[in-house]
């Protein structure tokens, strides 16, 4: 990229460099435009492709567990109860929001 076209960008994006940052930028500009490259490439593909290719070379499976409860109903409610600061009819007693 040329230090004209750099100074353009500079402008539209209202950034002031000088010319020594604007030569720096030119020498970098080619892998910074090949990285932005490689991004759009693998935003581009499509969300089977990239889930494929997850599963196949990752071997990714679903680790969910069946929602069952594992204590019995009741057998926290005095702790619990003995910690809160106002209690009404067995509930806890909170302030009216609105």
């Amino acid at each position: 990229m040329e230090i004209e076209d750099i100074k353009k960008l500079a402008v539209m994006a209202r950034i002031d460099m000088d010319e020594d940052e604007m030569k720096e930028i030119a020498k970098s500009f080619g892998s910074i435009l090949s990285y932005v490259g490689q991004v759009q490439e693998v935003s581009n593909l499509s969300g089977d492709e990239v889930a494929t290719d997850n599963i196949e070379n990752h071997k990714l499976h679903n680790i969910m567990r069946e929602d069952i409860a594992t204590n019995t109903r009741g057998e926290y409610t005095e702790k619990i109860m003995a910690e809160v600061p106002d209690t009404e009819s067995g509930f806890i007693k909170v302030k009216q929001i609105l």
